[in-house]
């Protein structure tokens, strides 16, 4: 049975792209070469917008930071960075940070690529200083999932007895502020009903972010694509103004199931959608 979506309808949304966990890849998916890097953001931008399926496994991810936010782990070894103690340093300020500059110039000159070297010795500066990069971590939810692949898909293309992990909607500013709404619909919060997953990379923002909704008494939705990398990889193909809405499937459904009757069949929000 194909999996429909009357949120998408009424929001005036493209298709959601589900994240299933499952044993089998699919035999036309996108896949990632082993060992070459890739954006996991630009996979999930085709399947949204080309309507395609990608799969990714612990070895054909794109790059440790994806590993990290699609649930296979903290792979940090795999980083360039090649620990826990460099991957710190390269969010935060790089050289400046590090207690053993020696030892960090050493690391850093082994680095072929000059502007990975470069990125290296200032850092990203997604963080202030290397014990936020900690704290960060400390609060970043930690998956290391029993399923071989990971698969990105459009929800119409769910087939039955897959396992659905996340459902993500492709939103601009009125979309979100349709989804906020229905996603609070059914108990009135304010504060708590929605997370901006600030700080967290695209593909944990729809990954291992909203896993852990799923898991949680009261299941809330993740606001994300506002990492600046991600939003670099997927500008071409989805536009500037454009930010994911992700929930967990049982959250999904109660959405679904509170469209009728709710705000988004009223004037209001139809002549906000349509322009008028």
């Amino acid at each position: 049975m194909v999996i429909t979506s009357e949120i998408a309808r009424a929001v005036g949304l493209t298709e959601p792209v589900a994240i299933v966990w499952s044993d089998t890849k699919p035999e036309d998916a996108l896949v990632i070469k082993p060992g070459i890097w890739a954006c996991v953001m630009w996979f999930y931008a085709k399947v949204v917008s080309e309507g395609k399926t990608a799969a990714f496994s612990r070895e054909t991810c794109g790059c440790p930071g994806g590993a990290m936010g699609l649930g296979f782990g903290r792979p940090f070894e795999k980083h360039a960075a090649g620990s826990e103690e460099n991957f710190c340093l390269f969010l935060s300020y790089g050289r400046e940070g590090a207690a053993d500059k020696e030892k960090f110039d050493a690391f850093v000159e082994a680095i072929h690529d000059r502007r990975q070297k470069q990125m290296f010795v200032n850092g990203e500066r997604f963080k202030k200083d290397p014990s936020t990069v900690q704290d960060f971590l400390s609060c970043l939810p930690l998956f290391d999932i029993p399923a071989r692949y990971i698969i990105f898909k459009p929800l119409n293309k769910v087939a039955a007895g897959e396992q659905i992990k996340s459902v993500i909607f492709l939103a601009n500013a009125d979309q979100i502020s349709a989804l906020s709404i229905l996603a609070n619909y059914h108990r009135g919060q304010v504060t708590d009903g929605v997370v901006v997953a600030a700080g967290a990379s695209g593909c944990q923002a729809i990954g291992i972010c909203t896993y852990k909704e799923e898991i949680a008494t009261n299941q809330r939705a993740i606001i994300g694509l506002t990492d600046l990398s991600a939003r670099n990889a997927v500008r071409k193909t989805l536009g500037s103004d454009k930010l994911t809405f992700s929930v967990p499937y049982l959250l999904f459904l109660e959405m679904e199931r509170n469209v009728s009757n709710s705000f988004l069949e009223q004037d209001l929000w139809k002549g906000i959608r349509d322009g008028a």
